[in-house]
């Protein structure tokens, strides 16, 4: 059973995020930036003084999209979360993220690799394919048998 997937984005800044999750149709959903490094482009930035892409820790999907489309960032490291409802359940574990509202957990450590884990097996299919079409490295399903990760954190592993 597929409970996730892994790959590596290229070390530039870009819009990755927006390249990820792509064509994941997730309307009415929030999501939550539990950990973020994610800088904005200074050649493209705003005439704001704060060069983080994500300002404040809640977003609805449509603000949330417009983010990650329309800038140009560099990724330091990154833990979001998408959820059904607000939910300030703490997930720490596996086990954490089956018992709580929680579908997707997106994380981004050391600029490049890329985790991503979700309860919808359709969602991490269409992850992997638009992974392919951005031809990223190293692509690869994560199941229960060979998932390593002991913490949801962009810190730890």
């Amino acid at each position: 059973m597929k409970i996730g997937i892994e790959f590596n984005i290229p070390n530039e800044y870009g819009n990755f995020l927006e390249q990820i999750l792509k064509q994941i149709n997730l309307d009415e959903y929030i999501w939550k930036i539990e950990e973020d490094e994610i800088y904005i482009n200074n050649n493209r930035k705003s005439n704001d003084n704060d060069d983080n892409l994500f300002k404040k820790p809640i977003y609805k999907n449509a603000d949330f999209k417009k983010i990650i489309e329309q800038e140009d960032y560099y990724i330091i490291f990154a833990n979001i979360k998408l959820y059904v409802k607000q939910d300030n359940t703490i997930i720490n574990t596996y086990k954490d993220f089956i018992e709580s509202s929680c579908i997707l957990i997106l994380l981004v450590t050391d600029s490049k690799f890329v985790e991503i884990y979700s309860k919808d097996e359709n969602i991490l299919d269409k992850i992997y394919n638009n992974a392919l079409k951005s031809k990223f490295h190293n692509i690869c399903y994560i199941t229960k048998e060979n998932f390593k990760r002991k913490k949801f954190s962009a810190y730890a592993d």
